[in-house]
């Protein structure tokens, strides 16, 4: 098989191996040990094919992963090994492994054998878990570890293989797998440390590998680790805005998730008993009686978010209403909402029909009723259908109500990612339609800019990448203001009509009595804020030459505070710190003239809600300028002024960024240093959860101490000391606990590779944009060179080798993106994940037809459903009726999966019991 000559016959590969699997399963090969022998060979070459073209398809540390990028590749990496399972099931096949003849096609089978497992193996930890421990079972069973022979081995496909590293790979064993509560809270964590990254596709795809489809423990455990982030956040003091975002995952995000899942399950599920389970695993202490609460502020918030959270669940229908009183302990003290939960659907109908519903809708996203999951269900698809039908008028009013709520912001990412909400309103402004003929041409300069102002909100307040925006074309409007458009151009840099245009708007600056439609009608938006900064630099220009006095300048810029223009100061104020901050010069005039735009002497009402997230976005960059600027200039009185009217605005941010007493306090914490801190707690985490079975606080931790680790002192650094700390944990016994919190924390989403890692669960098509890439190595990024390293740091320390092996399989594991887990129709509520309740707003949950339905040829990714039904059809044809069943442990029937809760699990899989090996493998998938 030449697969990395032509990847196109990958099918017609696939089929081959189908049919020698359907040979198999009907009893009509092997007929002989040799004959088994010559599968056995055949297998052998299978593998090392497969091998080697995965590995010459890698590619960057950021690709997708080499074949794991198509599924069609995928398939046939694994088809081999489930060929191998079956084939080793049968008589022969047990015989032919049993058997230690050195004759004919026997000489030196087993140890090519082994040598193609060695190597295989490692690679179903991205395929199929199940399956690795199928065939880790078989080579345990049969000695298969491929020992090397006193004549090397006559098989040119095992040249370039390091079979020292391969065996000493497939000698690291894994011990128990144990999910500790530090590791599932410290995900949390990282989800929520700055901006929300929170992808239903991930988030399902990680806890369903975590808990390989154990739905009652996933829930149980998720809540008692919100509960346990909130408690963190109490005692850590953290800001009224992070708290904020805590209690509303809480609240608004896990109920209507587990609604999803709920409605999802094929076995129901008692999420009652689960979240009971839950609030007992609580300190107690953590929640004091009515008549404590006014006394203990912090306790109170955790009070009122476990009543929100338990109305939020009888909202949904996850509780009856009837248990709050006694999940609580005492009476609650509110009540339902009337007429229950919104439903997504009826709240498009009520948009569609008053548009100023949307802000008020906008305005309870905020609330703590378990209905923001529907409100931003509605508003983002109204959005879409505005931005797609162009109707700016409406999606004007939507945009100027979410810029002015922040918070609002942060939980709408709970339930949609940055490229579902902006992709729209990015394409919508980069394809804007200027028609210069219109009537009024004021309205369409204030529509554009609402829609601007609120993709900048976003950038800035989350710092988004192109790919975080949805940006898909390099001409990109967008693209080129915010990479240029905080850049003044010489004159002789401007084309013919931008000089007009900025002639224009000088004139009605500075000359005229103002703006008038002809300045807008010859200039598009997108012309004009390609102007600004060049505008700004000529008029200071100006000023300081002394060819306008101050007033005047200070006039005609204060036209810009006009609701219609006001977007543009975002571009003109960065454009004026950095200005100061780069002058040599006198700053006195760009100094007064920021203090007139920061704090305007009169600015109309409706004007002020947009001035303020001007300056939301505009205040963390300017004051850093400004300081730098004081600094030079200490006895300059004109800057404080400044600093202190833009104090108010510096918070906007949610970046994960550390604050500078924060790295004070674990730089100084031991004699390592940060990564000492680190270890430290690292430490504290395993302790916890050790005794994390009783009923006792969480463990302190701030998720942006490893953030700060890794932008300050890189992944290397940080994974090392990682190691280490595992390394001293295993040594100490406890390893298996540090191992599942270290996974943990390598797994964890963060900004810089967000994008990337949400790529491998809703792929771009590479024709029509560009793929994300991540700027920084990350933990993964790091654990996969350390694990291409593990023949040399094995001659040197075997055992932080095993560690590091152990650590790559828990990660690759963790990371898998399952297609069906258990009980859990995975796809199902990836595809459906409206997270709403009832009617339409419950998710389109019609059973799959990956249970207990066949499907046909036509579908050629669920290779399961496929070998089911040619073994079914060749059953039926050779009219056997059940034969399978009795004598393979067949199941062709379509309720087949209904009786078989996992047919691959470890007990059942022994290698001498022939009638567990059935082709109906649907963990495998």
């Amino acid at each position: 098989m030449e697969l990395e000559k032509n990847s196109s016959t990958l099918m017609t590969d696939i089929k081959v191996i189908q049919d020698v699997m359907l040979s198999i399963s009907t009893g009509t090969i092997p007929r002989s040990a040799n004959e088994a022998a010559e599968l056995y060979a055949a297998i052998v070459e299978w593998m090392f094919a497969v091998i080697s073209s995965h590995k010459n398809s890698l590619g960057s540390l950021q690709n997708t992963g080499g074949l794991m990028s198509s599924p069609d590749a995928v398939s046939l990496i694994e088809s081999p090994g489930i060929l191998l399972a079956l084939l080793s099931g049968t008589t022969k096949g047990i015989e032919t492994l049993s058997s230690d003849s050195q004759k004919g096609v026997m000489r030196g089978l087993k140890q090519k054998l082994g040598l193609a497992l060695s190597a295989y193996i490692p690679l179903c930890v991205d395929v199929s878990l199940p399956l690795r421990q199928r065939l880790d079972t078989l080579q345990k069973e049969f000695n298969l570890y491929g020992e090397q022979a006193s004549k090397p081995l006559d098989n040119s496909t095992i040249d370039g293989l390091n079979v020292n590293a391969l065996q000493f790979e497939a000698s690291v064993m894994d011990g128990p797998t144990i999910n500790t509560r530090a590791g599932i809270y410290v995900y949390l964590n990282s989800m929520l440390a700055g901006r929300p990254l929170v992808d239903d596709s991930m988030l399902l795809n990680y806890l369903t590998n975590r808990y390989e489809g154990h739905q009652e423990v996933l829930i149980e455990d998720i809540i008692t680790a919100a509960f346990d982030v909130l408690s963190n956040g109490v005692y850590r003091n953290e800001s009224g805005r992070t708290m904020f975002l805590f209690r509303s995952f809480l609240v608004n995000k896990l109920p209507a998730f587990f609604a999803a899942l709920s409605a999802a399950a094929m076995v129901p599920i008692n999420v009652e008993m689960c979240v009971s389970q839950a609030l007992s695993r609580l300190d107690p202490n953590l929640f004091p009686s009515f008549s404590q609460m006014f006394s203990m502020q912090g306790n109170s918030i955790l009070s009122d978010a476990r009543q929100e959270f338990l109305f939020a669940c009888a909202s949904h229908r996850l509780i009856p209403e009837s248990s709050i009183e006694r999940l609580l302990g005492e009476n609650p003290m509110q009540t339902l909402p009337v007429g229950g939960p919104y439903q997504k659907d009826d709240l498009i109908s009520q948009i569609n029909s008053h548009p100023d519903r949307a802000d008020q809708l906008i305005g309870e996203i905020e609330s703590m009723e378990g209905n923001a999951g529907a409100i931003v269900g509605a508003i983002t698809e109204v959005m879409y259908t505005l931005c797609h039908g162009r109707e700016t008028i409406a999606l004007k009013g939507i945009c100027n109500a979410l810029s002015r709520r922040p918070q609002a912001l942060d939980v709408v990412l709970l339930f949609r990612t940055t490229k579902q909400i902006l992709q729209p309103l990015c394409t919508l402004l980069d394809t804007w339609r200027w028609d210069e003929e219109q009537s009024e041409n004021q309205p369409v300069y204030d529509e554009f800019g609402s829609v601007l102002l609120l993709v900048l909100a976003f950038k800035y307040r989350y710092d988004l990448s192109a790919s975080d925006l949805g940006i898909t074309s390099n001409n990109s409007f967008l693209l080129n203001v915010l990479d240029r458009g905080f850049c003044s151009q010489k004159l002789n840099e401007l084309s013919d009509k931008q000089n007009t245009d900025l002639g224009a708007w000088i004139g009605a600056l500075f000359i005229a009595e103002g703006i008038n439609e002809e300045t807008m009608a010859s200039c598009s938006p997108q012309e004009f804020y390609y102007l600004v900064a060049t505008l700004f630099d000529q008029s200071l220009g100006a000023c300081e030459s002394g060819k306008m006095d101050f007033d005047t300048l200070k006039g005609g810029l204060e036209y810009l505070l006009e609701p219609f223009l006001l977007p543009s100061l975002v571009l003109a104020l960065t454009w004026l710190g950095n200005h100061i901050w780069e002058s040599e010069t006198d700053p006195t005039i760009p100094l007064k003239t920021l203090y007139s735009l920061v704090k305007p002497s009169s600015i109309s009402g409706e004007a002020q809600a947009i001035h303020h997230t001007v300056l939301c976005i505009t205040a963390r960059p300017l004051e850093e300028r400004l300081k730098d600027v004081r600094t030079r200039h200490q006895s300059r009185s004109d800057i404080k002024p400044i600093l202190d009217a833009l104090e108010p605005y510096l918070s906007f941010r949610r970046v994960g960024a550390c604050h500078r007493t924060e790295l004070d306090g674990w730089s100084a914490q031991t004699a390592g240093g940060l990564p000492g801190s680190i270890r430290n707690t690292l430490q504290s985490l395993v302790m916890w959860s050790t005794n994390s079975v009783i009923n006792m606080a969480p463990q302190s931790y701030s998720h942006r101490q490893i953030l700060a680790g890794i932008r300050i002192l890189g992944a290397s650094r940080v994974l090392g000391a990682l190691l280490d700390e595992l390394k001293q944990q295993t040594e100490a016994g406890s390893g298996d606990l540090a191992l599942d919190i270290v996974a943990a924390i390598t797994c964890a989403p963060m900004p810089e590779s967000f994008a990337v890692d949400q790529n491998s669960c809703h792929p771009v098509d590479p024709s029509k944009e560009a793929l994300p890439r991540c700027q920084i190595l990350t933990l993964r990024d790091v654990l996969a060179i350390q694990h291409d390293n593990v023949p040399k740091i094995s001659e040197k320390d075997p055992l932080r080798a095993q560690i590091i092996v152990r650590l790559w399989r828990r990660v690759s594991m963790l990371t898998t993106p399952p297609s069906q887990v258990a009980n859990i129709d995975v796809s199902n509520i990836i595809h459906n994940m409206d997270l709403g309740v009832d009617g339409s707003d419950r998710m389109d949950l019609e059973p799959s037809a990956g249970v207990g339905e066949a499907v046909g040829d036509e579908d050629p990714e669920n290779i399961n459903q496929m070998l089911d039904k040619a073994a079914a059809d060749a059953a039926a044809a050779a009219g056997m009726d059940g034969g399978l069943g009795q004598d393979m442990g067949l199941d062709t029937g379509t309720a087949g999966m209904d009786a078989i809760d996992d047919v691959l699990n470890a007990a059942d899989m022994a290698v001498g019991n022939p009638e567990f090996l059935d082709l109906d493998m649907e963990g495998m998938f």
